[in-house]
């Protein structure tokens, strides 16, 4: 697949990496604080009507491993979605996974409020990979692919289960991802 064919996948790219290198030059890096003034969502579930943050958050990551894991499976996924679908319907699947994802990383924070902050697009990559799965089933696609899909995702929310990892947030996104993908599947096929 040649670079054209996927830059909206790197253009997204390119947003997150900004916003780690606005964390490294504000020393936000790691710090629950830091993050929160730059537009992490608040784990307490309260955004006191900064609602810029369910966007914003999906552009910070709280380290280096955390941002190489989703840049790497974003760089993977976005570009088969990209494939599949073009890239604005990509992005569409993309944006409404990170907004159900912080839908729901707010709701379980309401109920169960806690101090510290939430960052990250993985809740936009789980919700990309549901559309991926979705999609790869209405279009009869490579077997191949989609066990890769299925173990990255039963990986995924295995990850989910360990400390201070938002399963809610990853649930959020397949909640975002998949009805997106069956809805455009099914517009394109009355097309």
């Amino acid at each position: 697949m040649k670079i054209r064919d996927s830059y909206g996948t790197i253009l997204l790219i390119l947003a997150i990496a900004i916003g780690f290198g606005i964390e490294i030059a504000m020393n936000s890096v790691g710090n629950d604080d830091a993050l929160l003034k730059l537009g992490a969502l608040p784990d307490n579930g309260q955004l006191h009507g900064e609602v810029w943050r369910i966007a914003i958050y999906s552009f910070l990551h709280f380290n280096w491993v955390h941002l190489l894991l989703n840049v790497g499976l974003l760089l993977w996924i976005g570009r088969i979605v990209e494939r599949q679908v073009g890239t604005g319907r990509g992005a569409l699947i993309y944006f409404v996974s990170v907004l159900c994802s912080a839908a729901v990383i707010l709701l379980v924070h309401n109920w169960h409020p806690k101090e510290g902050a939430t960052v990250g697009a993985s809740g936009g990559i789980f919700g990309l990979l549901g559309a991926t799965l979705i999609i790869s089933y209405r279009q009869n696609g490579d077997d191949r692919l989609r066990r890769s899909l299925w173990v990255v995702l039963v990986v995924g929310f295995g990850v989910s289960l360990l400390p201070d990892i938002s399963m809610a947030g990853h649930i959020g996104g397949i909640i975002g991802g998949v009805p997106t993908a069956l809805l455009l599947s099914m517009r394109r096929n009355e097309n």
